[in-house]
């Protein structure tokens, strides 16, 4: 293999490393649907907050608000921005995966008791209580709390409430505003002058290599 192909070859390399990294963070966000309910509890007691403990599944605890009066307690969940598969004949009445959770099960009948999510209610720093009517039949008063809770090989009357209190909390600040003076055209100028830095190294490398093959074949 000759010298410049050698060095080009490291070039190509060393390029497509960059690509990878440079692309690397720009995955998808949480799997919320896009433009319902916001993250973190309800601001003020207009909302209904929605807390769901994955418990023995993973993955960390979800706070979401639901904005305004809802309906029931599956339309708090669905504005709140979570994405639901209810359990085959009774849809929705009936909540078989949060977030695509437990992904083992097909939905297309009612769920075993032993791997089931149950649902719970609280007011504003009370104590969650196990609900005694479905999530379609629950009206959530204004300022209420939502719990779901995963159990897994539990009888009914032992499924655990969510582990996180229903108090409202204030959320974090937003983020501040990008530096104005920046181009917020998203081109990815770090990426860009990175790999030209490597092309440029690369290619000194090449110049180098080529001038001490012509002084040995002088010789």
């Amino acid at each position: 293999m000759s010298v410049t192909s050698l060095a080009w070859g490291r070039v190509l390399a060393a390029c497509a490393l960059l690509s990878t990294v440079g692309l690397a963070g720009a995955g998808p966000a949480a799997a919320t649907v896009p433009g319902k309910g916001t993250a973190g509890y309800c601001p003020d007691a207009t909302g209904v907050t929605v807390i769901v403990d994955y418990q023995d599944l993973g993955g960390d605890t979800l706070i979401r608000c639901a904005p305004g009066p809802q309906e029931n307690g599956v339309t708090a969940m669905q504005n709140a921005g979570l994405d639901l598969a209810g359990a085959g004949k009774y849809g929705l009445a009936l909540v078989c995966k949060i977030e695509g959770k437990p992904a083992d099960q097909s939905c297309t009948g009612m769920p075993p008791e032993s791997a089931s999510w149950s649902f719970w209610t609280a007011t504003n720093g009370g104590k969650w209580e196990s609900s005694q009517v479905g999530a379609q039949g629950w009206k959530p008063p204004a300022g209420s709390f939502e719990g779901w809770s995963f159990a897994h090989n539990k009888a009914f009357a032992d499924y655990p409430p969510p582990r996180t209190a229903p108090v409202r909390q204030a959320n974090a600040p937003a983020p501040a505003p990008a530096d104005p003076s920046a181009s917020d055209s998203g081109f990815p100028w770090g990426l860009v002058i990175g790999i030209v830095v490597i092309v440029a190294i690369a290619a000194a490398g090449v110049v180098t290599g080529l001038r001490r093959r012509r002084g040995a074949d002088r010789s």
